[in-house]
This record gives C-alpha cells, sequence and structure tokens, in this order.
C-alpha cells in the first residue's frame, strides 16, 4: 500500500495546531494562538506544513476538527481544509474536536441560554439544566473535560472531578487512525461542517425578494 498522507488541522481552539503524517508518524508540527484572527494567523504556518509534503507526493485526506469551541476558528479550518483537499483530489473527514483529547471518555461544558452539555465522546451531546448536569455528571466514570475554564461550570466542592483540556492534532490522527476503514470512508464521505451543540439560529428576512 502507498504510503498515506494525512494533513490534520485543529483550530477550533486558540490553541491551534497543525500536522502533517505519513501514515502514524508526524513529519512535521506547526502551531499558533489566536483568539479571533484564525482567518489571518492560519495562512503562514499552513503554508509550512504544505511545504513539507515531498515532489510528486498528494495527501491522502485532510482531517479537521470540528469544534465544539471556536465557530469561526472551524469554520476557518473547514473552508481551508476543503480547498487543499480539492487540489490534491481527496476528501475531508470532520472529527468533534473532544476526540483530540486521548483518553477523554465525557466531554462537558456551558451551552449557553442556561443550559450545559454533556456527552460520551463519540456520541450525541445532551443539552441540561445545571441541576440535573450537575446529577448526571456525578453518576459519570472515566475522564471528563471541558475547553473552557471549569469555573463555567459552576460546580461545587464535592462534584466529581472535570479538567480543563485541549484538543490537539496529534490527537485528533491518533482518533482518524483509531477508525475502521468503513468509519474513515464514511466521514470522508460526509460534508464536514462545524459542531454545533444546538440547530443554528437563522433570523428570516422579513423583506420580500420578489
Amino acid at each position: 500500500m502507498p504510503n498515506q498522507w494525512t494533513l490534520v488541522m485543529e483550530t477550533s481552539v486558540p490553541q491551534a495546531t497543525l500536522l502533517l503524517a505519513c501514515g502514524d508518524e508526524v513529519i512535521t508540527r506547526e502551531e499558533f494562538t489566536s483568539e479571533r484572527s484564525q482567518e489571518v494567523d492560519l495562512f503562514s504556518p499552513l503554508t509550512e506544513i504544505l511545504t513539507s509534503l515531498p515532489d510528486g507526493q498528494s495527501l491522502s485526506a485532510v482531517v479537521i476538527g470540528t469544534g465544539p469551541g471556536s465557530y469561526n476558528g472551524a469554520r476557518v479550518g473547514i473552508a481551508a481544509g476543503q480547498a487543499i483537499a480539492q487540489a490534491h483530489g481527496c476528501g475531508v473527514a470532520g472529527l468533534c474536536s473532544f476526540e483530540g483529547v486521548p483518553g477523554l471518555k465525557w466531554a462537558v461544558g456551558d451551552a449557553r441560554r442556561g443550559s450545559f452539555f454533556m456527552m460520551e465522546v463519540g456520541k450525541e451531546p445532551e443539552l441540561l439544566e445545571h441541576e440535573e448536569f450537575r446529577a448526571r455528571l456525578s453518576r459519570c466514570e472515566g475522564m471528563k473535560g471541558t475547553f473552557e475554564p471549569v469555573e463555567k461550570l459552576q460546580l461545587k466542592l464535592g462534584d466529581q472531578e472535570v479538567e480543563q483540556v485541549t484538543p490537539t492534532s496529534e490527537g485528533l490522527l491518533a482518533a482518524w487512525l483509531g477508525k475502521t476503514e468503513a468509519e474513515q470512508n464514511a466521514l470522508l464521505e460526509t460534508p464536514t461542517e462545524a459542531f454545533y451543540l444546538r440547530p443554528p439560529h437563522i433570523t428570516v428576512s422579513k423583506k420580500k425578494l420578489f
């Protein structure tokens, strides 16, 4: 089997990371920190990554962390990844960014509008009121993590510990390589979108177009 070259991008969190891998070997890695200007800050490290691809080689896949996190960061990563994939004739696979944290079992966070989310990594999130969130959290076993400061979860002394964690491109690569060929193909065939905790709020124009 020819070498499988994979570009992995995690841009949905401020501590963004990118890497180029051949199989499970990381060939080169870049990182940058950006709160709100990923559309500017991404391209210099991305260019460095792509110039590491040997002459005559093409990417086999682009893997992108889709959040939840910075919506702008996720969209920039997805758009850049789709353009690169088109140029290389390969597919794009979007993974929930929590899959980029090795060993994480439960992902939790503030879902805004007075609710909190929790999900078993790899499954769909649930939105819960705070008291139910605390009660459910206390019954969960395994590593629990959030991308936000833990204080935002409003937990009390005695609640099971939650760690503030950060996804990485290395973690996403491991998650990608840990999937079966059928699972990888299904992801490559699924349109890549930013991870939503709830359906996006869309305001319909009141003006008549015609």
